[in-house]
């Protein structure tokens, strides 16, 4: 069940993005039929959870305004992710919402979506059993938000031990080997922000500066921890046969 300041802020987009559409949407006949596209220029009407998912994630230029097709479906879309409504989740899927260039919005449009993000994250990271993977939700907040910095700092303000110290051993158990070989490859596959850098680096720096003792906290594998630390390290010299000696098991 999501969190009270979770369900603050998809009432808050509701609220914000009420009445949207895209009133002049004609969008495209390749991949949307006419009855399809005909709802993003009718306020308020649901859309079937499937038509939902590929506008959430279509590429700009098959709109004819893809801001405001992002506008008409936020109420909705926000509303599914907080309750794990779909079946699965893929960073991929938030492409939509990392491109329509949303901090550019109105103050309260852009602070409502960025709210919705932050609350959507913490109320994730800090559950024993969320309804979607942290990786995906992590990820997808990457895509959506084209920042790693907030979600970082919801990270590190949680109290040691806790869940989300087991959701970072998860997370870091899934990318570390991307990590440590500078790959930004599963974490920004789907970056979508031409302006600024994919934050492999941040991530690296707040990992070697909070990671290690969440993960001792909660008794992750030592050979974790121990590659968490090579992050430190300039490229090369993670690689080296001094370095590797010490490895746990070596």
């Amino acid at each position: 069940m999501p969190s009270p300041a979770l369900d603050a802020a998809v009432d808050r987009i509701r609220t914000v993005f009420a009445g949207s559409t895209s009133p002049m949407e004609t969008g495209c006949g390749m991949c949307h039929l006419p009855e399809e596209t005909a709802l993003l220029r009718t306020p308020d009407v649901e859309l079937p959870d499937d038509v939902l998912w590929m506008f959430a994630h279509e590429v700009p230029n098959h709109f004819d305004d893809h801001p405001a097709v992002m506008r008409r479906i936020l109420p909705q879309l926000a509303g599914r992710l907080a309750t794990g409504r779909f079946a699965g989740l893929d960073a991929y899927e938030l492409t939509g919402l990392g491109r329509s260039g949303w901090h550019t919005w109105p103050a309260e449009q852009a602070c409502a979506v960025r709210a919705f993000l932050e609350a959507w994250w913490a109320d994730t990271v800090t559950s024993e059993a969320p309804p979607y993977p942290v990786h995906e939700v992590f990820e997808s907040c990457v895509t959506a938000g084209s920042t790693v910095t907030p979600y970082l700092a919801v990270w590190a303000g949680q109290p040691l031990g806790g869940p989300a110290d087991r959701h970072l051993s998860d997370c870091l158990d899934r990318w570390i080997d991307d990590l440590i070989g500078d790959l930004t490859s599963p974490l920004f596959s789907w970056w979508s922000d031409p302006y600024r850098d994919e934050p492999l680096a941040e991530l690296q720096a707040w990992l070697v500066e909070h990671a290690p003792p969440r993960l001792r906290a909660v008794g992750a594998d030592p050979l974790l921890v121990f590659k968490t630390g090579l992050l430190a390290l300039p490229y090369d010299e993670r690689w080296t046969e001094e370095v590797w000696a010490a490895a746990p098991g070596s």
